[in-house]
């Protein structure tokens, strides 16, 4: 996620960024999902985008895979295809891209949650988003962004705005109060009003403070309603993961409805 100072406004982050890298996806529903997201991420920080192929493409057009038919003036335009293996990790560190959208892994077991994942291992070096192959990918009118705070949050509410931009769609802040104190409804009411100063975009941008006794329940019962849900990489280590479950995980199981996950760079 890119720090903003007191004295800078969001529109100055381009000139801090680099490109933006979209990760190989042999899904074909996954890799629509991927492009919209990464096109329009790069759009909104102003920037290029680059395009990781397994295999060689026969132009740049096809390189930049295919993306939903409406809007595509408000995604980005410019890529640059990249032959890549297996492996992203020597493509992110040779071209130092501000953010990196791929697609999640198979969701096997409590005991994988012990190792950090491909997604955890790159945000080390950059922001990271990851997509799944469910739902409809055509059409993105609404959003659902559960947050609670903190760095990864925070990506989670520039991606989901930066798509809505994209799509002409709204966007909801979502935070759940699982206490029935004024004082964790105070501060529910605090974390959603900062995110909603910082997107700055009040016509398209929402909140909704939520009072529920399972706050993974809740996103995943209000998920159904939404056309793509993009929330924060789990914020508790590997340890507190295993025993506890992490509540990103937990609604990547429970959802129908696809999920976005992000997992910021702490520069």
């Amino acid at each position: 996620m890119i720090a903003v100072s007191d004295t800078q406004s969001r529109n100055d982050i381009s000139t801090l960024v680099g490109a933006c890298l979209l990760g190989s996806i042999e899904d074909e529903t996954a890799q629509r999902r991927a492009a919209t997201v990464a096109h329009a991420l790069a759009c909104a920080r102003d920037t290029d985008l680059l395009v990781a192929n397994a295999a060689p493409v026969a132009d740049e057009m096809e390189s930049s895979t295919a993306l939903p038919d409406s809007h595509r003036e408000e995604y980005c335009t410019t890529t640059t295809p990249l032959r890549v293996g297996g492996n992203l990790q020597p493509i992110v560190s040779q071209h130092h891209p501000s953010g990196l959208v791929l697609e999640r892994g198979a969701d096997s077991s409590f005991l994988t949650d012990l190792w950090a994942d491909t997604a955890e291992r790159l945000a080390s070096e950059t922001d990271v988003l990851t997509v799944d192959s469910r739902g409809e990918i055509e059409t993105i009118a609404s959003l659902l962004v559960p947050v609670a705070g903190g760095q990864h949050s925070h990506l989670a509410a520039e991606a989901a705005h930066a798509i809505a931009v994209a799509n002409d769609a709204a966007v909801d802040l979502f935070h759940v109060v699982e206490s029935d104190s004024d004082e964790a409804r105070e501060r529910g009411q605090r974390v959603l009003d900062e995110m909603a100063t910082e997107l700055a975009d009040p016509e398209r941008v929402d909140t909704w403070l939520f009072e529920a006794t399972n706050t993974a329940e809740a996103i995943i019962e209000q998920s159904t309603y939404y056309d793509l849900t993009v929330m924060g990489a789990p914020t508790v280590g590997p340890l507190e993961r295993f025993v506890f479950g992490s509540l990103s995980k937990r609604v990547q199981r429970g959802a129908d409805s696809p999920v976005v996950v992000a997992h910021s760079h702490n520069r």
